[in-house]
């Protein structure tokens, strides 16, 4: 039993390498120009679910403090920058 496992693992490995090769330099790999997906026979089905007004009303808006502060005043390093032109 132990060997027929074995035996098909290593069959299996080796038939996943010949087909993961790269394409040699001979080799042309040709696309298709255009793909054309037909979505119009499928059929989706479930419910729609949306939140309850009571949830939406009773939510507030998270309050942030900032995290730059605003200095008033530059006038000290203006002043020392006029010196180092």
């Amino acid at each position: 039993m132990r060997k027929t496992i074995s035996l098909f693992v290593l069959l299996l490995m080796f038939t996943s390498y010949v087909y993961a090769q790269e394409p040699g330099p001979g080799d042309k790999i040709v696309y298709k120009q255009k793909t054309i997906i037909d979505f119009s026979d499928v059929t989706i089905q479930g419910e729609l679910k949306k939140p309850d007004g009571s949830y939406i009303s009773s939510r507030k808006e998270a309050q942030f403090g900032r995290l730059i502060k605003v200095r008033e005043n530059f006038e000290p390093e203006l002043f020392k920058s006029v010196d180092k032109l």
